[in-house]
């Protein structure tokens, strides 16, 4: 694949019983498949490796402890844990809700993901970015488990970030 080009699924399709030749070659500048219907999430898909240069991979799913918080509009926590920070950073931003498939969520998604590597769309999931597919799918895990964690740490009753002295010292040996 070059830095033109993003394999993208297919719109429709179960991800889990995809192969790789079913995955949709799309141009990265303009948005155009080379054949066959990608993803309707096309659109942000394209915005983040266009103004992400990082960016070697990008995965948005619907994971069920994510979404919860997502549509309750609760921020995902990170600082919960050691793992949490060193995976996701201090900071997992919440997009604001737009129509899926629109070029106002594409707008959204691209301008407040910022530099962040992972975030939750209201209403909607989540999405990690990384370096490869690998590194995308390890930021997703660990931002499901951390929203599993939290949501029932949360039913528990109260629950503490870490304290910001040791996220800074965790943040600062991590860089």
């Amino acid at each position: 694949m070059d830095d033109r080009a993003a394999l993208i699924t297919p719109s429709g399709a179960i991800k889990g019983l995809l192969t790789p030749e079913q995955m949709i070659k799309v141009d990265i500048r303009t948005g155009r498949a080379e054949s066959g219907r990608p993803s309707m999430e096309t659109p942000f898909h394209t915005g983040i490796y266009r103004s992400r240069p990082d960016v070697g991979a990008v995965i948005h799913l619907h994971p069920t402890s994510c979404t919860a918080l997502a549509v309750l509009h609760r921020m995902l926590r990170p600082a919960i844990t050691p793992e949490g920070v060193l995976v996701l950073g201090n900071y997992v931003p919440m997009i604001d809700y737009a129509t899926p498939g629109t070029d106002e969520l594409a707008e959204n998604v691209v301008t407040q993901l910022g530099t962040a590597n992972a975030c939750l769309l209201e209403s909607h999931g989540a999405l990690a970015v990384g370096t490869d597919i690998m590194d995308a799918f390890g930021r997703m895990e660990t931002m499901e488990h951390i929203a599993s964690l939290q949501l029932r740490c949360e039913a528990l009753g109260d629950l503490d970030d870490l304290p910001e002295e040791e996220v800074s010292r965790m943040l600062s040996k991590h860089s």
